[in-house]
């Protein structure tokens, strides 16, 4: 079932009747039939903030969902509007590259290697591409190894 379908039909992200009318009940996000579904998520934090992510559920427990799975423009529409009603501060999930310094989501890359997994969090989609596999592993040094 769509995620921020609600009884009635209504669209919790928009507030608005759902895009895909009754058939919304048993569409899910994962499938991306509804123009409005993505990989973003738009939480309420306990600090009051709010948090635009792809990543999926953030560490620290949010207070409030306010929609889940939904493209990046409307997560970021939902995330301004709420910010200017209440005055609460907009954090993303966006990284900066270590190579090019530019801004990417994590959910720009696509499937990579093993030593590439790691380094979508640091490298841009188009840097991780002119890399070669040893040559990531080098610059991530320490930051390649999985703690856990």
């Amino acid at each position: 079932m769509c995620l921020n379908f609600v009884q009635g039909g209504i669209c919790y992200a928009t507030g608005r009747k759902c895009l895909l009318g009754a058939r919304g009940a048993t569409v899910t996000n994962e499938t991306v039939e509804c123009k409005l579904h993505g990989r973003f998520d738009v939480w309420v934090m306990q600090d009051d903030g709010l948090l635009v992510t792809d990543l999926g559920f953030p560490s620290d427990e949010p207070k409030q969902c306010l929609a889940l799975g939904i493209n990046k423009e409307l997560a970021t529409k939902i995330a301004g509007e709420k910010a200017r009603q209440s005055g609460r501060a907009v954090q993303t999930t966006k990284r900066k590259c270590l190579r090019c310094q530019k801004e990417f989501w994590m959910s720009e890359h696509a499937g990579f290697s093993y030593a590439a997994q790691t380094a979508r969090a640091y490298f841009c989609p188009l840097c991780i591409q002119q890399e070669t596999e040893d040559s990531v592993a080098r610059k991530l040094g320490e930051l390649g190894y999985w703690c856990g």
